[in-house]
């Protein structure tokens, strides 16, 4: 952290600059020993009482800039800095308050605000909440140092029987990292966490990507589609291969029909993806442009939160009625998308640049690679794909 030491004030507090990457910056008050202020990436603005207590370092969050005000900091500031000047640990009084807390006591006033708000997308924030909510109702009004590991492997086993083993993992590792934070944040750590050697179940890659078979189906109930804006939208998710919500949020600020590419700025991976588009996709892209009314390539005429279109469950589990082909999600046509550049004869790398994959192995190679190859693979894939179609059905 970069450690600076300035006159607190509300005005110069409301003026500190957010910092620019994701390392937060901490300040001290020249007024009120021990009191400093950490910003965030997120924008977050803390108070905390800093010391060393028998040598160690103590950190103790003492609230908010806005809803606690300056004066009640320095207030708080004091009062901890006589308790550790008596000989007492500083931070015994967070510990007890931690200690004492319930689960939900502990997600809504400390994990959510100061974790969850803070490092995650708007889109898994809202995850985490339901997860929270609807997989972990048993366990909210009970005290933290009371949920035990038998408690958690009981509810892991239950959520893989009653909805998938996916959904038991993915709540184990919530509570998991919560009592983590917990701990990191003053919990008495000699509790531990409960969750800690509790396996995971095995997971098993999906494989499942439209057959030849079906594609023929799928194209020729495609055609008859009356939904315009979806139809787009299966052809266009094809053609491009990019995730679900990539699709659904994308602008035509960020789409260039003369150079032939779009932009994903806020991809899963955290980067900007640069995605070539092919003749099939490029001509959808122009025909809807023409009668665009805003930014949103997929605009919501329903008024949605987001100002695009959330989602199209109803029409794809039509769809998927009328082509007679069972267990098919959105995702699988990304999986479809990048099984036909395998099968074209693309290498791994050629698919993972054209998917906006990024892998720790192959993402040095894919910044090497230049656009052309990348097109031509994706031509390929999408050509081989209509080979199974019917001209008259291609849409």
């Amino acid at each position: 952290m970069t450690n600076n030491h300035i006159n607190f004030t509300e005005k110069t507090l409301a003026e500190l600059p957010i910092p620019t990457d994701k390392r937060p910056m901490t300040y001290y008050d020249n007024g009120q020993p021990g009191l400093c202020i950490i910003v965030t990436y997120g924008g977050t603005k803390t108070y905390y009482f800093y010391t060393k207590f028998l040598g160690v370092p103590k950190r103790v969050k003492i609230g908010r800039v806005g809803v606690t005000k300056l004066v009640e900091a320095r207030m708080k500031a004091r009062e901890l800095r006589t308790v550790a000047d008596h000989g007492t640990d500083p931070g015994q009084e967070r510990n007890e308050a931690l200690r004492d807390m319930t689960l939900k006591q502990f997600f809504d006033t400390q994990y959510y605000p100061r974790h969850v708000l803070v490092y995650t997308k708007q889109k898994s924030q809202a995850k985490v909440e339901s997860m929270f909510r609807n997989y972990l109702p048993e366990l909210h009004n009970r005290k933290m140092i009371s949920i035990t590991r038998v408690d958690l492997e009981r509810i892991h086993s239950g959520l893989r029987s009653k909805i998938s083993l996916y959904t038991a993992n993915r709540t184990l590792g919530l509570i998991k990292h919560m009592y983590n934070k917990a701990i990191e944040w003053g919990y008495p750590a000699h509790h531990g966490n409960p969750a800690v050697g509790i396996k995971m179940f095995r997971e098993k890659s999906r494989e499942r990507f439209l057959q030849p078979d079906e594609i023929t189906r799928f194209f020729a109930a495609l055609a008859e589609e009356p939904n315009e804006a979806f139809k787009n939208y299966v052809l266009l998710s094809l053609f491009i291969g990019q995730r679900r919500q990539n699709m659904l949020s994308m602008r035509w600020s960020n789409v260039d029909l003369n150079l032939g590419f779009v932009l994903f700025p806020d991809s899963k991976n955290g980067d900007p993806q640069r995605i070539p588009l092919i003749s099939q996709a490029l001509e959808i892209l122009q025909d809807m442009r023409t009668y665009a009314t805003d930014d949103w390539v997929f605009s919501s005429r329903a008024g949605s939160k987001s100002g695009h279109v959330e989602d199209f469950h109803r029409p794809w589990y039509a769809l998927l009625k009328r082509a007679n082909i069972e267990d098919l999600r959105f995702h699988d046509l990304r999986r479809t998308f990048g099984s036909y550049q395998a099968i074209t004869g693309a290498s791994l790398h050629i698919v993972g640049k054209a998917l906006g994959d990024k892998t720790s192995a192959a993402t040095q190679v894919y910044a090497r690679l230049t656009m052309d190859p990348v097109r031509d693979s994706i031509q390929r894939a999408a050509d081989k794909m209509l080979e199974f179609v019917p001209e008259d059905i291609r849409g």
